[in-house]
């Protein structure tokens, strides 16, 4: 209770940053959808999302227990990988030391996500449908990491107005609250991480 105490009070105390990173990360992933259909350029979001899946590494192994129907395995790859790739190592961890780097790449991550996904076809979009919490949900981890990476640098160029005493404690402070954000944000990557391999192996076939 008392880590879902600290959440919260960073919430409060940062709900205006909170909500517009909301705005601006929905607003983007939906304006990207919309655009890439206007413009028809769904096959090249396809191809663009073909060729991240065939990239060599980790996402090897949650694509193969996918294909093999193992929902354990599928599950536990998409927690680590979403975890790992896309709230560690490229929102929160170059974030330490290139000042606000996480907008930037939640940012490009809604929009790179907002082309693979938009539907080819009115059959497309129906399947998508089950999907949709899925995404919603799981942008709510990367934005809590992006929240977390705007703090840091607002602590440590702002100690003055927190009465700190330097910019060393600044960013001391700003490392903490990303800490305290970071228990959600795996519950949150935990959670999704079932659902969508559940959808996926067991939802999505019936719907086709």
């Amino acid at each position: 209770m008392r880590l879902f105490r600290g959440f919260l009070n960073i919430l409060r105390e940062h709900w205006r940053t909170y909500v517009l990173l909301n705005i601006a990360v929905y607003g983007l992933l939906g304006a990207t959808m919309a655009l890439t259909a206007l413009f028809g350029l769904q096959e090249r979001g396809l191809e663009r999302a073909q060729a991240f899946v065939d990239l060599p590494g980790p996402g090897d192994f949650v694509v193969t227990a996918y294909v093999n129907g193992d929902f354990v395995s599928a599950a536990l790859g998409t927690f680590i990988f979403n975890l790992a790739f896309a709230a560690l190592l490229t929102t929160t961890i170059p974030s330490l030391v290139i000042p606000f780097f996480g907008v930037a790449a939640t940012v490009y991550r809604a929009m790179e996500i907002g082309m693979w996904l938009t539907p080819t076809s009115g059959d497309a979009a129906i399947a998508l449908l089950p999907h949709a919490p899925v995404l919603i949900i799981e942008f709510q981890a990367y934005i809590l990491a992006t929240l977390g990476t705007v703090i840091l640098w607002r602590s440590t160029f702002g100690y003055q107005r927190l009465e700190l005493p330097s910019r060393r404690a600044g960013y001391r402070a700003g490392l903490g609250a990303n800490l305290r954000l970071y228990p959600v944000i795996v519950l949150v990557l935990f959670v999704v991480a079932v659902f969508e391999a559940w959808e996926v192996i067991h939802l999505m076939p019936l719907l086709h």
